[in-house]
């Protein structure tokens, strides 16, 4: 007697396939926590910059030190802008396992109300290149004079 079709053994044997396919794409798709971490330093950046120019006020994104990851403060009446104000924002390296600051902002960075950066010891255009380093590879968020934010990554 012949036949035709699949037996539902071969049936399991080909779905249990298919998900041991699917689940190494899906690995091999999602960004590793290096990149993650990057992606929220930009992100932070980017909303310092934006909080400056809605809240009319310096806003600042300085070292929480020792690496740990970066802060951001809007400047109160007569403080100075990387020092005092209100925190408005915590970045934390520790909340993506495996990756390290190699390279921060030594010398912070302020956005003024009108959009533009200086360095917080009041230094003229800003332009920095922050570096995290994962297992795999590094990335460098790099800030230009200009206020853009982007993402290299670094071998």
């Amino acid at each position: 007697m012949k036949r035709s079709g699949l037996t539902i053994v071969e049936l399991l044997v080909l779905l249990a396939v298919l998900s041991v396919l699917l689940s190494v794409a899906w690995a091999a798709a999602r960004p590793d926590n290096t990149h993650r971490a990057a992606q929220a330093v930009r992100a932070a950046i980017l909303w310092a910059r934006a909080n400056a120019i809605w809240r009319g006020v310096s806003v600042a994104v300085t070292d929480l030190g020792t690496g740990a990851g970066f802060e951001v403060r809007a400047a109160t009446t007569g403080a100075a802008p990387c020092s005092g104000g209100a925190q408005l924002l915590q970045m934390r390296v520790a909340e993506h396992p495996g990756v390290s600051v190699l390279a921060g902002l030594p010398r912070g960075l302020v956005w003024l109300p009108d959009g533009s950066g200086r360095s917080c010891d009041g230094g003229g255009v800003i332009s920095a290149t922050i570096r995290l380093r994962g297992a795999r590879h590094a990335v460098n968020v790099v800030v230009s004079s200009l206020g853009r934010v982007r993402l290299e990554t670094a071998p």
